[in-house]
């Protein structure tokens, strides 16, 4: 990921303050508090600077995270320590056998935002299935629509946006009780058109804008950040209608 080439204090603004980025904890919280009791094992699978591992262990979860991006988990343990928050970020291969996660047992997976990064999703996925103790929950986001795919996706690293079906298809075996929502319509698909469509007919560059957002937050822009994620809210209450940019599945090991 792109972002990951910036610097520590960069990364930290984004990851941690996107409205995107809160509204989708809020929403995986929602989900675990319903199906997980307190203090279950959580693996946070792809859990980059440790964004939401730290708000699954400031909700009382046991959490570990696990990434292959060694400078996302380094930043990650700093602003845990410094936060006081109680979370394992691992650097390393979920594959690996010898892996403090391999043990599994977990009573859930958490997969956000990483199976658009990478190339065997299917296997990724299926890994983390591996981990989970029969029962457990495994809940996944990524973005949707292939249709919807634009200069920020790319910016973002990502290598596909997911027809929903393709993606529903894989947990059809072995998981049950499927909880989805749809999350990003109708605000959040308006002003990411709006934005792609001024970005094109000005020659502007996504990579520009985004840094200046985060890198210098004016209080104009802090106030545009609270506006959006209010937008965002508002957009959660048309999440049952699959129109939105993201795909929230939550499903129980057989």
């Amino acid at each position: 990921m792109q972002v990951y080439t910036q610097e520590d204090e960069l990364i930290e603004r984004w990851q941690w303050n996107d409205p995107a980025l809160r509204n989708l904890s809020d929403i995986v919280l929602g989900l675990l508090h319903k199906v997980c009791q307190p203090g279950a094992r959580i693996l946070d699978l792809g859990c980059g600077s440790g964004r939401l591992s730290a708000d699954m262990a400031a909700a009382g979860f046991q959490v570990d995270g696990i990434d292959v991006e060694e400078r996302a988990i380094a930043i990650g343990q700093r602003i845990l320590a410094r936060r006081g928050l109680d979370a394992r970020l691992y650097a390393g291969d979920v594959h690996d056998p010898n892996h403090p996660v391999a043990v599994g047992g977990y009573d859930a997976v958490v997969c956000t935002e990483v199976l658009e990064h990478v190339g065997p999703w299917r296997e990724l996925i299926g890994r983390g299935g591996e981990l989970l103790r029969p029962g457990g929950i495994l809940l996944v986001s990524v973005p949707r629509d292939p249709h919807q795919f634009s200069v920020l996706d790319t910016y973002a690293g990502h290598k596909r946006r997911f027809r929903d079906a393709a993606l529903l298809s894989a947990f059809q075996q072995g998981y049950q009780q499927f909880a989805i929502r749809w999350l990003g319509f109708p605000s959040m698909r308006t002003i990411v058109a709006l934005y792609t469509t001024a970005l094109k007919l000005s020659g502007g560059s996504h990579a520009q804008q985004s840094q200046a957002l985060w890198r210098e937050p004016t209080l104009a822009r802090r106030l545009y950040l609270a506006i959006f994620y209010r937008l965002l809210k508002f957009d959660n209450l048309f999440s049952r209608l699959p129109l939105g940019t993201t795909i929230v599945v939550c499903m129980r090991k057989r």
